[in-house]
């Protein structure tokens, strides 16, 4: 007689198994909770192929196994271990966003509610800039969801609301250039939630920002620009701000020096925000809304830094390669 195979609420609760054991608080607890028994009920309805639950029990217990590891080295470990636990949190975030949207949610709610995110922003404080820029990494990497949908958007508000936007937001005025700019991609991912939006605006990002457009490398200008835009999205207090603190002539400045690329956006960012006209007509996002247009604006600068980074190797530009015929 062949044993009986767990059901998938079973393997969901083996994942979140260690994270449950990391959790001090009957909140945590209960997050917890919710979240397996959605799973539960979601694993009901669908009714998978044994196949794939099959294939999907092996991925959770391998992604319990490795989380488990995560927490015990990020709460009991050693400053090396950490920052190899913290590298690890990066790149299971990734592998997990790449392998699906439920593995992708899965995870990220494991590690939310597990108390990992606590242990990161300790580590955004850290006197080594190295240390920090792997805590910023590890969040942006956390609060990329699957454009596909909406039900992942809650994690940016997780780690907003865990304490993350005052550490990042004083990585940007750091001497470190790694330390920038790992703030600077944490911040236009988060940013996408509106309640980050304000959070993040409202700690004092928006200077910083600008001066990192003024006087850091055209990489470094090309990304706090993309971290600007994407504040102003659905934000006509932000833009008005920008306007005040004299954004427009910054980024017409911008327009005459530089890479290409970097002209280029200056010049549409500076039009956008000069039109104060179309801004105030504008209609007011929901928060669906909200958050589609704002990655929108975020996968548009990752997508000029891409170009950026192949033009600066010899590969050209694509677009201008493909209006020529070569």
């Amino acid at each position: 007689m062949r044993p009986l195979r767990p059901s998938r609420c079973a393997v969901l609760a083996l994942i979140a198994a260690a994270a449950l054991a990391a959790a001090e608080t009957s909140e945590a607890s209960a997050r917890m909770q919710v979240e397996i028994d959605a799973a539960a009920g979601s694993a009901a309805a669908a009714a998978p192929d044994p196949r794939l639950n099959e294939h999907m029990m092996g991925l959770a217990a391998e992604m319990s196994d490795q989380l488990t590891d995560i927490m015990a080295s990020l709460q009991h470990g050693s400053d090396s271990a950490r920052d190899a636990a913290v590298a690890r949190l990066g790149q299971l975030s990734i592998a997990t966003a790449e392998a699906g949207r439920e593995q992708a949610r899965m995870f990220r709610s494991a590690v939310v509610v597990g108390g990992a995110l606590p242990e990161l922003v300790s580590m955004l404080g850290s006197e080594q800039t190295r240390r920090q820029a792997l805590a910023a990494e590890a969040i942006h990497t956390l609060a990329i969801d699957d454009p596909t949908s909406d039900a992942d958007n809650f994690h940016s508000l997780e780690i907003c609301q865990s304490g993350a936007v005052a550490p990042l937001v004083a990585m940007l005025s750091s001497t470190d250039e790694a330390a920038q700019a790992a703030a600077t991609g944490a911040l236009s991912c988060l940013a996408e939630n509106p309640v980050c939006q304000q959070m993040i605006a409202g700690a004092g990002a928006l200077a910083p920002l600008m001066k990192l457009t003024q006087y850091g490398s055209d990489m470094g200008k090309l990304s706090a620009m993309g971290a600007l835009d994407v504040l102003t999205v659905n934000n006509p207090l932000v833009q008005q701000e920008l306007l005040t603190a004299g954004a427009p002539k910054l980024l017409s400045g911008l327009e005459s020096m530089g890479a290409q690329l970097l002209r280029e956006q200056a010049g549409s960012f500076g039009a956008r925000l000069r039109d104060e006209k179309a801004a105030a007509a504008a209609p007011k996002l929901d928060e669906a809304a909200h958050v589609r247009a704002a990655r929108d604006t975020r996968i548009k600068y990752d997508g000029l830094r891409q170009r950026a980074v192949r033009m600066m190797q010899g590969w050209g530009d694509e677009r201008s390669t493909h209006r020529s015929g070569r």
